[in-house]
């Protein structure tokens, strides 16, 4: 008889009517569980109590105790095997941690799991957003306004995001330059002070 994989992250949740394993993931703990086979022994060893109120045969309670504890031992590990088997294919083995672990904690581009090989991807994505927060945080702790929010051009303090700044009242439209000239336009000018270019 071929021998059962050993996998060290299962919880048995069978019970006197049958037979259920979970299987987790070793690094995640996400799993899946076996469908619920029911017992056979449970069943004979209730026709066989059933028999004995009906003929007093005297064997005892141990008798009955004895065989289910023995059908049900060969139930289990067939029971086992079975959920072992189906629950394999949703789960990769790390031959470099030795972890049993599920598709999302697997990085199949170099065949070992996430904690020994991290997926390049999501470590970039991972170190942008660190890198974004890192930001914020220093520009509030230097009194600036956080990345990321208009500032007033006037008064230079954080403008609201609308078109007039909700510190000082000042226009806040994008700066406009003169495209004959160069010359900075204020945001109402209709033509250049400059040289005289109507503003764009």
């Amino acid at each position: 008889m071929a021998l059962t994989e050993f996998v060290r992250n299962v919880q048995d949740l069978s019970d006197d009517g049958g037979y259920k394993f979970r299987f987790h993931c070793d690094r995640c703990s996400d799993g899946v569980e076996s469908q619920y086979i029911r017992s056979s022994a449970n069943v004979l060893k209730t026709g066989v109590q059933v028999f004995q109120i009906f003929r007093n045969f005297g064997w005892g309670s141990t008798a009955v105790e004895g065989l289910d504890r023995g059908l049900r031992g060969r139930e289990h590990d067939a029971a086992y095997e079975r959920a072992v088997n189906e629950a394999m294919v949703h789960f990769s083995k790390c031959s470099r941690c030795g972890l049993r672990v599920c598709e999302h904690c697997w990085n199949p581009e170099v065949g070992l799991c996430e904690g020994c090989a991290p997926a390049a991807h999501e470590q970039a994505a991972a170190a942008a957003a660190q890198l974004r927060v890192d930001r914020m945080v220093a520009g509030v702790q230097h009194g600036g306004p956080a990345p990321g929010l208009a500032t007033c051009p006037v008064c230079a303090r954080p403008s609201g995001g609308g078109r007039f700044c909700q510190s000082c009242g000042a226009e806040t439209a994008p700066a406009r330059y003169c495209t004959g000239c160069g010359q900075a336009l204020s945001p109402t000018a209709a033509f250049c002070g400059q040289c005289g270019t109507a503003a764009q």
